[in-house]
């Protein structure tokens, strides 16, 4: 007994102090305006065994700590410094409406700096999130089956086009992709790309031994996607 209280008491403290200590590794990533390199964090795990231990065997008025391992990153931020051999790149003409540039700009920015660590999938529906008007952005024509239609979004689609051919450039692995229902004017046919929020996705896997950044924008008449990564190792 060590203060009045039971080793399994001891036990229950110990274990909630480990929750609200324990913290998971932050890997290294890029700020999405500049591409500036933000550190990653080593994580910590509480040792509870250990700790109670040590609570159990302490003397009267002994300071204690709590036993603490230390979790590091999986990549430092020198592996995002190196990541800059082009892998591959594609663009597209954009036409249409303000709410359409305006869609398909929402969405380059949320990609844009997007860091895909080796063996990780990107999901474009993740990293974009859904298309609400309460994310900014608007109501434009989308292809359905049979004709068109307007729906939060619209012109999307372009971008995940963009991307997906940048992905066949960069010989990436792509896991889930699927066409529209009629062609589109922005790629030759069987190159394009539909998405729709909680439905239809675009995703590829980093199948590189280093990371994958990938940059997206919109300017004046062109959508366009690089990709860049390390030098593969030999």
């Amino acid at each position: 007994m060590v203060g009045g209280l039971l080793k399994e008491e001891v036990r229950g403290v110990v274990q909630e102090l480990a929750i609200k200590n324990e913290l998971l590794p932050v890997e290294p990533s890029l700020e999405r305006e500049s591409g500036r390199v933000i550190p990653g964090r080593d994580g910590c795990q509480i040792q509870v065994d250990q700790s109670i231990q040590q609570v159990m065997e302490a003397g009267q008025d002994q300071t204690l700590s709590l036993v603490r391992i230390t979790i590091p990153s999986c990549y430092q931020a020198s592996d995002l410094q190196e990541a800059k051999k082009h892998l591959g790149d594609f663009q597209t003409r954009f036409s249409g409406s303000y709410q359409r540039y305006r869609n398909i700009a929402l969405a380059a920015d949320g990609i844009n700096y997007t860091v895909v660590w080796p063996g990780q999938v990107f999901s474009f529906n993740e990293v974009v999130g859904p298309r609400t008007p309460e994310r900014g952005f608007l109501p434009a024509p989308v292809l359905i089956i049979g004709g068109s239609d307007l729906e939060y979004g619209g012109g999307v689609c372009q971008l995940a086009s963009t991307l997906y051919n940048a992905v066949l450039h960069a010989g990436l692995q792509v896991v889930e992709r699927h066409p529209h229902s009629r062609p589109v004017s922005y790629v030759p046919p069987g190159q394009d790309a539909t998405v729709d929020y909680g439905a239809m996705d675009f995703s590829f896997r980093n199948s590189r031994s280093g990371p994958v950044i990938v940059q997206a924008g919109i300017h004046q008449d062109n959508v366009w996607v690089y990709v860049l990564g390390k030098e593969n190792k030999s």
